[in-house]
């Protein structure tokens, strides 16, 4: 349906209808609860005998006379596929690490870099004579629907909305700049212009009006945090209200990987690379007190800026003893255990 889909509307909403079903398949029913409105105390169902109740979970008082009362579930059947929302994430991976390590790793070999990756997508660096050339000869890989039909590589405009194919976001335009900072906070530029800025918590309007391409390289060249007021709607206890809050926009600090010594590159956690003859590989920064955000483990935003940096450093210590029995205890486990089968 979305391969015949006339407007953006109809694009996003079968889009979004596949989304709903996926996520039906791996619903957590034990997330379920039971809610009533009460309005008087006393009696077998007033709320004296449901607080009482072994399934009690909270309770929320809008007034005198209303009362929400939270249950937990006492039956829970299980009647979710989740096996087949299992195999719909298994093939998608599959089909990225196929794509990875079968295609683009095979032909560029030590000439590409992954630069940023999500669930669905990947930004390469590739050093190699004609890319598009490359992708003509490897067509069945593409979907090149998106590309203008007059495009200036020849470009054929074909395998529209086929299932696990990889299709070009610039609309075979040229990317030339990017900067990923950490998940879901990057930005792009297209023919040396922006392109796109993504923020994760941060709402649309307030990066495209306050946020440019050379905040990000700022943040990244010198590991400065910026910061973004933003109004919200909230609603609490029924009382919807509109709040200002400041929240950390742009931030240098990537608690999800380990950033190599004196570079912008960074390796996941556990890599090998972390130990250097049999001791903790450690990371250098400039003097900043802000260093202290940048894993958050457990570093409390509040005791770094409260100036508990003894339980801080504790905390580091902790964090730093669980990569090591990581590293050194449970891999080679695993190692053994995969060399037995």
């Amino acid at each position: 349906m979305r391969a015949v889909a006339k407007n953006e509307f109809e694009k996003n909403f079968f889009k979004l209808m596949n989304n709903a079903v996926f996520g039906k398949t791996m619903e957590n029913i034990r997330k379920r609860v039971t809610v009533k409105l009460m309005s008087k105390y006393d009696g077998r169902y007033g709320v004296e005998a449901q607080i009482s109740k072994p399934n009690f979970h909270s309770s929320s008082i809008f007034n005198e006379n209303l009362v929400a009362i939270q249950l937990n579930k006492t039956d829970i059947l299980m009647n979710k596929p989740i096996y087949v929302g299992l195999v719909v994430l298994d093939l998608s991976k599959t089909l990225m690490y196929d794509f990875h390590y079968n295609y683009i790793r095979q032909m560029y070999k030590d000439n590409c870099k992954l630069l940023y990756t999500d669930t669905d997508s990947f930004i390469y660096a590739v050093k190699c004579d004609d890319f598009n050339e490359d992708m003509k000869k490897n067509i069945h890989k593409f979907d090149t629907s998106n590309y203008p039909a007059d495009n200036v590589f020849n470009m054929p405009c074909v395998n529209k909305k086929v299932v696990g194919l990889m299709k070009d976001e610039c609309n075979g335009q040229i990317l030339t700049e990017f900067v990923g900072l950490r998940s879901k906070m990057y930005s792009t530029r297209v023919n040396n212009q922006d392109s796109m800025k993504k923020i994760k918590g941060i709402k649309a309007s307030v990066v495209k009006k306050t946020i440019e391409f050379n905040d990000y390289l700022d943040c990244l060249r010198n590991s400065r945090i910026q910061s973004r007021e933003q109004y919200a709607i909230r609603s609490k206890l029924h009382k919807v209200e509109t709040i200002r809050q400041r929240k950390i926009a742009l931030s240098p600090y990537d608690d999800k990987r380990f950033l190599q010594d004196n570079t912008i590159d960074t390796i996941a956690w556990g890599h090998y690379q972390i130990l250097q003859n049999g001791k903790e590989k450690r990371v250098r920064f400039k003097e900043d007190p802000t260093i202290h955000l940048m894993y958050k483990w457990k570093f409390a935003h509040h005791e770094a800026r409260c100036g508990k940096w003894e339980q801080v450093a504790r905390d580091r210590q902790r964090f730093r003893r669980r990569i090591l029995q990581i590293n050194e205890i449970i891999l080679p486990v695993i190692v053994k255990k995969l060399k037995e089968m």
